[in-house]
C-alpha cells in the first residue's frame, strides 16, 4: 500500500498508533530507511511511556466525594443554585488543580539534550548491546582500524578506540547506534571477569564541555563528560570505583588525541 509520500503527520500517527495496518506498514518501511527519524519516534514513545507511568497512580485514585455524582443528591426543579454551593463547587476544582499538581511533583520530562540525555542513550545502547550473545558489534576488535575510520567518519571528527589494557579491559569491538541527536559511537570491552562496560561517544550540542558527572538509568551506572564537543559516557555492571577509574583513563587518552 503507498498512499503518497511520508509526512510529519503520518509520523506522529504512528507514534499514536493512529494509521491502517498498511499506511503502518508503508511507515515502518520508511523508519527503516531514515534511523535518525525513527531514533526520533523512538525517544517521542518513552517520552510517552514515562508519561503515561507518572500519572497512573493518580488515574487510581478514588474520585474526591466533592466530584463523586453518585454522593450529589438531584436538584429539585425549580430550585436556584445556593450561592454557597457554587462557591463550593469552585473551591472542589481547586482542590482537584492542587492534587493533582501534588500527584506530578517530583516528576520531570526525560532529558533531550546535554550529557544528562546522553546518559539515557548510553545505557540504552548499553542494555541492548551488552546483553547480546549472538552480535553486539558490528566490528571486532580485529577490524579496529576499520572501526575507528568509521565513527571518525560518521561523528566528523578523529575517533580512537582508547586502550583500556591498564584498567584490565579488552575491547570486543564497536558499533553505530542511531540517536535523535545523530550517529553515536559505541565501543565494548570486557573485564577479567567477563563484564562488559560500554563507552558511548558522540558530538554535542548542548554542554559541549562539562565536567565528570555520576549516572544511574534505569539500573545501569557509569559516567559522563564532555570534552571540547564530544560528549562520552561510561556504563556497566562493574563496581562504581572501577567504572570511574576506566571513565577517567578514558578522558585522560581523549585529550592526548
Amino acid at each position: 500500500m503507498n498512499d503518497g509520500p511520508i509526512t510529519e503527520a503520518d509520523l506522529q500517527a504512528h507514534v499514536d498508533g493512529r494509521l491502517s495496518p498498511g499506511r503502518a506498514q508503508d511507515v515502518a518501511a520508511w523508519l527503516a530507511a531514515h534511523p535518525q527519524d525513527a531514533a526520533r519516534l523512538a525517544a517521542y514513545r518513552a517520552h510517552d511511556d514515562a508519561l503515561r507511568q507518572a500519572l497512573n497512580p493518580i488515574a487510581d485514585e478514588p474520585v474526591p466525594p466533592a466530584l463523586d455524582l453518585r454522593l450529589r443528591q438531584p436538584a429539585r426543579p425549580g430550585w436556584a443554585v445556593a450561592p454557597a454551593l457554587k462557591v463550593a463547587g469552585i473551591a472542589a476544582v481547586a482542590l482537584l488543580s492542587g492534587l493533582t499538581g501534588w500527584g506530578l511533583r517530583g516528576w520531570t520530562a526525560p532529558p533531550t539534550v546535554g550529557t544528562a540525555a546522553l546518559a539515557r542513550e548510553a545505557a540504552s545502547s548499553y542494555a541492548v548491546y551488552a546483553s547480546d550473545a549472538a552480535r553486539p558489534v558490528e566490528l571486532a576488535a580485529s577490524d579496529r582500524f576499520a572501526l575507528d575510520s568509521w565513527f571518525s567518519k560518521r561523528l566528523s571528527r578523529p575517533i580512537r578506540a582508547p586502550d583500556l589494557q591498564q584498567a584490565g579491559l579488552t575491547l570486543i569491538g564497536g558499533r553505530l547506534v542511531a540517536t535523535s541527536h545523530g550517529p553515536g559511537g559505541l565501543y565494548l570491552y570486557r573485564d577479567r571477569q567477563g563484564r562488559r562496560i560500554a563507552l558511548y561517544v558522540r558530538p554535542m550540542e548542548v554542554d559541549g564541555s562539562d565536567h565528570m558527572k555520576p549516572r544511574l538509568e534505569d539500573g545501569v551506572a557509569g559516567w559522563t563528560w564532555a570534552e571540547k564537543g564530544l560528549g562520552f559516557g561510561v556504563f556497566g555492571t562493574a563496581p562504581g570505583t572501577d567504572l570511574h577509574s576506566t571513565a577517567d583513563l578514558v578522558r585522560s587518552q581523549f585529550l592526548q588525541t
